[in-house]
């Protein structure tokens, strides 16, 4: 870049056209080269690449590069670390490096032509419309124009959860913990019930494959599950720990027999002396 003559520049925070990429009105923020705070950012580190070994990304003045910790990362990089708050820099690049290591995204739906970069993309966090659901919403992938609803849908659309005789096919998404792809029922119910792996999940919950007391064959799969039949983890709700896996007419039960005012083995030994020894089996309702 050229420098802009002394007598020419202006002062800092005045409205004129940057020198840089945008070549638009703007604040100018750096005198010398006549930029915006914008290209300043492009254009500071300019043939410098990202710390980051993984990420190989290179100052050309097309995108940002921020200075961080005495490390120089491009604004992706820089974005991960400050979102998260690391203060470890080599679990930072443990976590990049499964990052840069995980699948492609949005390969099928190029494929099958459902999204297609945009021309003229807007800035991201704007409000446009989305080019999958034709709504106008703020922006969060800019190359393809989609709300963040869509992109994450389309992430990684068309592929399988990796969980074990998993069937549901919608919402999958790339843990970068475990490097694997699962889909949002399988990661809803390790959120939910504090499960510490996927891993357990698939080897020590969803083999069990009958009802913890009725013995019903249940199902994990919501669509192959029978009415009734559908596998419930059940958990108790003072302490969270996993105890078992029902089915869900079981499970209904096994909670309302504890909200019972008695023990449930009382409970159970009352039913079962009341099932055997009916208190109006020999009055006026016993048919001749």
């Amino acid at each position: 870049m050229i420098p802009i003559a002394k007598e020419k520049r202006v002062k800092s925070g005045e409205l004129a056209i940057c020198k840089g990429s945008c070549n638009s009105l703007k604040k100018i923020a750096h005198t010398k080269y006549q930029l915006c705070g914008t290209c300043k950012d492009k254009f500071r580190w300019l043939g410098n690449e990202c710390d980051v070994p993984f990420c190989e990304q290179k100052s050309d003045g097309s995108i940002e590069f921020h200075l961080h910790d005495n490390k120089i990362l491009c604004t992706r990089c820089y974005w991960a670390w400050k979102g998260r708050d690391y203060c470890i820099w080599e679990r930072f690049l443990e976590d990049r490096q499964s990052h840069f290591l995980r699948p492609q995204t949005y390969v099928k739906a190029l494929e099958e032509g459902l999204i297609a970069p945009v021309k003229n993309p807007v800035k991201a966090r704007e409000v446009a419309e989305c080019q999958f659901c034709y709504k106008y919403q703020a922006i969060s992938l800019t190359k393809y124009q989609l709300c963040g609803t869509c992109s994450r849908h389309l992430q990684y659309h068309g592929e399988k959860c990796s969980i074990k005789d998993c069937s549901h096919d919608g919402g999958i998404s790339y843990d970068l913990n475990e490097s694997r792809l699962v889909c949002n029922q399988c990661q809803d119910k390790k959120s939910k019930y504090g499960i510490p792996s996927y891993m357990i999940y698939e080897t020590q919950i969803r083999t069990i494959k009958n009802c913890g007391l009725c013995e019903r064959e249940v199902s994990h799969n919501r669509k192959e599950g029978e009415k009734h039949c559908s596998a419930i983890i059940d958990h108790d709700h003072d302490t969270g720990e996993i105890r078992g896996v029902l089915c869900s007419r079981c499970n209904i039960v096994e909670g309302s027999i504890k909200k019972m005012p008695i023990s449930p083995h009382a409970y159970v030994r009352r039913l079962s002396n009341y099932l055997e020894n009916p208190p109006l089996s020999k009055s006026w309702m016993k048919k001749n």
